[in-house]
């Protein structure tokens, strides 16, 4: 029998290093934050990788180590070597977080193929090829590895235009992670997902300037407020937590009950 674990040490999370894509900015930096602070040692890579100093001075306080890396988590290759560069300043990263993500705004009938597949390509194919390279380097052969991609409430919600390639691509996360939960399970990997609603963030900060935008998508919330960074990281941290050992293939709302309600 398992001895005796205090409560509080179930919420610790469930290894040292962790690797957050699209990490010097919006839910990704909030992720970088929260492990920071609480005892993990960060790395996180973007194509602007200097945009985030706050996150090496945070780091710095908390006595932690913090790597920044330039990344197209698209490019194989550039994987590749995210994946040497993490492993030499920190060493093997068992906590990944898939925040690296992008919408293109076009009607559906008006979405190219370009456009489109920009989408898809960052959206999946980035957080495909982010999880293979950690779970192949590090989580299999440690046998342990939490692995947490980033959904949306719009996998589970259609809106009235513009979000063709978006709502695809996160539909195909929640998949792709149910699936990975499936093949890695026996390998100590826990592999799952969070879907926030609307988090004011760069990739829509110039559409919440708009009021009736802003109060429409209130309006639609039952906890009557849109989410905060914070709710996010939250959701993460306990994801990759001890007490997460046995949460596999799910896909956590955390969307203030907007799904439940439409």
């Amino acid at each position: 029998m398992e001895g005796p674990m205090k409560i509080g040490d179930l919420f610790a999370p469930a290894g040292r290093v962790a690797l957050v894509t699209g990490g010097t900015s919006g839910l990704g930096h909030a992720i970088a934050e929260a492990f920071l602070q609480n005892g993990v040692d960060v790395a996180v890579c973007s194509r602007h990788p200097d945009s985030a100093p706050d996150l090496a001075e945070l780091a710095a306080a908390e006595g932690r180590r913090y790597l920044a890396v330039r990344c197209d988590v698209t490019d194989e290759a550039d994987v590749e070597a995210l994946g040497d560069a993490v492993e030499r300043a920190l060493g093997p990263a068992t906590l990944v977080v898939n925040s690296a993500g992008m919408n293109i705004l076009k009607h559906a009938e008006e979405y190219d193929a370009e456009s489109f597949n920009k989408v898809l390509h960052l959206n999946v194919t980035g957080t495909h090829l982010v999880s293979k390279m950690a779970a192949r380097r590090w989580m299999i052969p440690a046998h342990k590895g939490r692995i947490v991609n980033l959904s949306s409430a719009k996998a589970f919600l259609a809106a009235d235009r513009d979000y063709a390639a978006y709502c695809a691509s996160k539909g195909a996360i929640n998949m792709y992670t149910q699936q990975l939960a499936c093949e890695w399970a026996r390998f100590g990997i826990t592999v799952n997902a969070i879907a926030p609603t609307f988090v004011v963030t760069p990739i829509n900060a110039d559409r919440m300037q708009d009021p009736v935008f802003y109060n429409s998508l209130v309006h639609r919330i039952p906890a009557g407020r849109l989410g905060k960074g914070r709710d996010m990281a939250a959701a993460a941290l306990f994801l990759c937590s001890e007490g997460a050992a046995f949460v596999t293939g799910v896909t956590l709302k955390v969307d203030g009950g907007v799904t439940s309600m439409q």
